[in-house]
């Protein structure tokens, strides 16, 4: 059996960050993903929200992921088009595919493992503590670990390690949609337009821009994209009326259980939940928890404590900084009164946290 000072679960922003993080600072590390590749199904349109980790970031791969700057974000009733709000605080849009590979790539790079088309199936304990894990893989069966760093996503809370491990609420309020990557939409470059409305169809419909042209839009099913398309009552349907998907990929959000509770127990013996995994969501805010937990590990390892008390240290990390303003834009003008109230309020609680890790490897 392999044997690994951390296995990280997941291979998403918040579980490739983490296996770099790891390598960089001198772990063995593997990283188990179950789909076939690094990236992909696309989860989410790119967002990075405005922070001085996110702009470290993009300085960081600007050479090998495509992005585009948001120099305004904009807050839109959708019958009418009239502004309710804008903030300048956007942040950055990126192919989160490449750029997950990108970050996949620097792991590697680092010394981590990569195995793909490798689900974990199940926790091996001894003595109460988790030594391993098994697979559903023949290439990497079964692995041991002195530190696992969970972050199998959204469905964690739905039938994933959170939801196995007693870490939350049972919840079958796991919501898929369907994401659109549209081109020829009626939608400019450094602008993300968020929609409102009292139609269940129309709020919360959200223009996330790569370039003129060309965004990308979640609706809960296709025949509602369809019907959004014959439209004549709005502004949302306007923007898409001669647009046509060139690429379409599944999501699952959640308003209950685990990631409604916004980073409440993220330790349980020696397994780190990070992610959407730990009740938190967002990719600044995923990675960031990475590089958290791997920081942690790599201390605990070096000086032999493992205890639960001692990787603690990482909860009070991520409840002192990203705890204070997390990602759950549903929410956020209820929570902070705008969204640029709570732009601010990331920006913030996140300022001098960096993704050093790029300048050790490189």
């Amino acid at each position: 059996m392999s044997e690994f000072d951390v296995i990280v679960i997941g291979g998403g922003p918040a579980g490739c960050y983490a296996a770099l993080a790891a390598a960089a600072k001198g772990c063995t590390v593997a990283l188990f993903e179950e789909d076939g590749a690094i990236g992909w199904p696309r989860h989410d349109p790119g967002w990075l929200m405005e922070s001085d980790f996110a702009t470290s970031l993009i300085n960081a791969v600007a050479k090998a992921v495509p992005w585009s700057k948001v120099e305004e974000y904009r807050v839109c009733n959708s019958e009418s088009g009239e502004l309710i709000e804008k903030s300048k605080r956007g942040g950055y849009i990126v192919r989160r595919d490449l750029l997950e590979k990108e970050i996949a790539l620097l792991a590697v790079r680092a010394g981590a493992e990569l195995y793909l088309k490798t689900r974990v199936t199940n926790l091996i304990r001894s003595e109460g503590r988790v030594v391993g894990v098994e697979t559903g893989s023949t290439v990497m069966p079964k692995a041991e670990a002195k530190i696992i760093i969970c972050a199998d996503g959204i469905r964690s809370a739905g039938h994933g390690l959170a939801k196995k491990e007693g870490m939350c609420e049972s919840t079958n309020l796991l919501k898929p949609g369907i994401s659109y990557l549209l081109a020829n939409a009626e939608v400019s470059a450094g602008i993300i337009e968020h929609f409102l409305s009292s139609d269940p169809l129309l709020n919360y419909k959200t223009f996330f821009t790569h370039r003129d042209g060309l965004s990308v839009l979640g609706v809960p099913t296709s025949s509602a994209f369809y019907d959004l398309k014959e439209r004549r009552d709005n502004v949302v349907s306007q923007k898409i009326r001669h647009a046509f998907p060139i690429e379409i990929s599944g999501y699952t959000r959640t308003s209950a259980g685990k990631y409604a509770k916004y980073f409440g127990r993220m330790i349980k013996d020696n397994i780190l939940f990070v992610g959407d995994a730990s009740g938190g969501a967002g990719n600044i805010h995923g990675m960031i928890q990475g590089q958290f937990a791997a920081t942690v590990a790599a201390s605990a390892i070096k000086e032999r404590d493992i205890s639960e008390r001692r990787l603690f240290e990482y909860q009070d990390l991520v409840r002192n900084s990203l705890g204070k303003a997390p990602f759950y834009y549903f929410s956020a003008r209820e929570d902070f009164g705008s969204f640029d109230n709570w732009f601010h309020e990331v920006e913030t609680s996140t300022r001098g946290i960096t993704a050093t890790e790029f300048s050790l490897i490189r």
